[in-house]
């Protein structure tokens, strides 16, 4: 799936602004129904804002619920290990002033508050809490919310190492998305390390008036009618698996040790669940290659060369690890050959001789490497072979993707007698638009940097992914498109597959 949101649960936005008689602070202020989130900072409107002690300011706050977090980790939704965490806001536009070229820090707060019901963001007529000076009803801002003396106004935030981060605008009115590893895995843990959300204001520099006036920046909230703009912490991780039955090669000098190895897959289904093997010490299993024909195995066993460079009769392989956590009735065997046989057959088994009992029998044709006089520039034909034309909201459809070179002449009598295999394309990933607009909600994730979580996996039969319907807004058509990276670029596919997304029945 490589790709899970979370929807913010509470946001506001606090301000010391005046009022429109320039008079009166609007620090009682409340906008926790309002549709959009605000932050700026605004110096010299009168001579009582003309520092980082008066400067009229607006700052965002914004909560999740951790607890979804914790319950997909432990339901093995997300993993618990080689996840981004990225908070996502997106930029509401507005006829007022957009500021240029500022960062906003993303902190994390240190005191509980209550969203409120206040909406006017405008001449700041609904008071309430949480607001400027109070979290929550007779509570100030502050180390202790009870005594007066230990007050703070404007939120009360960490100031320790680890606990912010800062994004930068360079035009002012781009979409936030900033790494926040640094608070989710605080506030996941079993530490004592409150969830109390997130403050976003303005770098001291700005406050203190070192650049002039900052008005204003503004997101949509969570109270937004524009449901894909609403703010939302999004999990990102490589979901991808790649079985090499379908493309094993024969370890050659024309490639490198990591580019030998084929990684083979035996997935242990027992009544639709995926299990474990019982009885297994350390979930491990010894494989072995035999030679054969292409209907059954010999009984000549073929040399295979492990991850260490070394030949062996037989190699022990186990339970997949995915991202530090174990997948169970998975399980992976890697290895190279420099067998010439036509068809190989693996077999997955514990013990010898009369203790044996083997589990497993497959089969694969390893090809070999070739150099060529000139580069091939194939282009391929993408089809989904299971796609559906709608789905209900919450469903996660595995859907089979089979690409096969364009250029695939084939005669009757190939059609008759063939079967026709895909072509495993080694980095394929996916990306979906809302068809009525085109929004885009899910990029191409593309690039270690960004953890790679469109990739697709694949195995025998082609490329596959799940599908996460439960975050797509139903009533809505949605469409999927694929890139392929081939010879050092990513090279985006023609073909667009559609379906619609419907509410669950009542």
């Amino acid at each position: 799936m490589g790709i899970r949101r979370y929807f913010a649960t509470q946001d506001n936005t606090i301000t010391n602004a005046f009022k429109n008689d320039l008079r009166n602070r609007a620090t009682g202020s409340n906008a926790g129904a309002s549709d959009v989130l605000e932050a700026f900072v605004i110096h010299g409107q009168t001579s009582a804002s003309v520092d980082s002690n008066n400067a009229e300011q607006a700052r965002i706050l914004l909560q999740f619920d951790m607890n979804e977090i914790v319950d997909d980790i432990a339901n093995g939704v997300i993993p618990s290990s080689s996840v981004d965490y990225i908070l996502r806001m997106y930029n509401a536009p507005h006829a007022d002033t957009t500021p240029l070229s500022y960062s906003l820090n993303v902190v994390m707060l240190d005191q509980s508050w209550n969203e409120g019901r206040g909406l006017d963001l405008e001449e700041f007529t609904d008071n309430g809490v949480c607001n400027w000076v109070s979290a929550s009803v007779g509570s100030f801002w502050g180390a202790d919310p009870a005594n007066p003396a230990t007050k703070v106004t404007g939120g009360y935030f960490h100031e320790g190492p680890n606990a912010s981060a800062s994004y930068f605008f360079s035009g002012g009115v781009e979409d936030l998305s900033l790494n926040v590893n640094f608070a989710v895995d605080r506030w996941r843990s079993s530490g004592s390390e409150g969830n109390n959300g997130f403050i976003l204001k303005h770098t001291d520099d700005v406050i203190a008036g070192e650049h002039g006036t900052f008005f204003t920046k503004k997101f949509f909230g969570r109270n937004s009618e524009f449901y894909f703009k609403r703010p939302v912490i999004e999990a990102r991780w490589d979901s991808s698996r790649k079985d090499n039955r379908g493309n094993f090669i024969v370890s050659s000098s024309l490639a490198d040790g990591s580019d030998n190895l084929n990684t083979l897959f035996l997935y242990n289904n027992v009544r639709g669940q995926l299990k474990n093997i019982p009885g297994l010490k350390d979930n491990q299993l010894l494989l072995k290659v035999y030679s054969g024909t292409a209907t059954a195995p010999s009984t000549n066993s073929v040399l295979i060369i492990d991850s260490d460079n070394n030949s062996r009769q037989q190699l022990t392989g186990g339970i997949l690890i995915e991202n530090g956590v174990e997948i169970s009735g998975v399980y992976t065997c890697s290895f190279a050959t420099t067998s010439s046989n036509e068809y190989l057959y693996d077999v997955w088994h514990t013990a010898s001789g009369g203790g044996r009992t083997e589990f497993f029998t497959g089969s694969f044709e390893p090809t070999t490497l070739k150099a060529l006089e000139l580069i091939y520039d194939d282009e391929y034909v993408t089809d989904i072979t299971n796609l559906k034309s709608s789905y209900i909201r919450g469903q996660k459809p595995r859907l089979r993707v089979f690409p096969r070179k364009k250029n695939w002449n084939p005669n009757i009598f190939s059609v008759v007698t063939a079967e026709v295999t895909p072509e495993l394309i080694e980095d394929a990933y996916y990306r979906l638009h809302r068809e009525v607009d085109n929004l885009e909600i899910i990029p191409f994730g593309t690039g270690s940097s960004v953890n790679e979580y469109t990739r697709m996996s694949y195995d025998v039969s082609g490329s596959y992914f799940q599908l996460d319907t439960s975050y797509l807004e139903p009533g809505f058509t949605y469409k999927i498109q694929f890139v392929y990276y081939l010879q050092g670029e990513y090279r985006q596919q023609p073909e667009i597959f559609k379906f619609r997304v419907e509410e669950p029945a009542p």
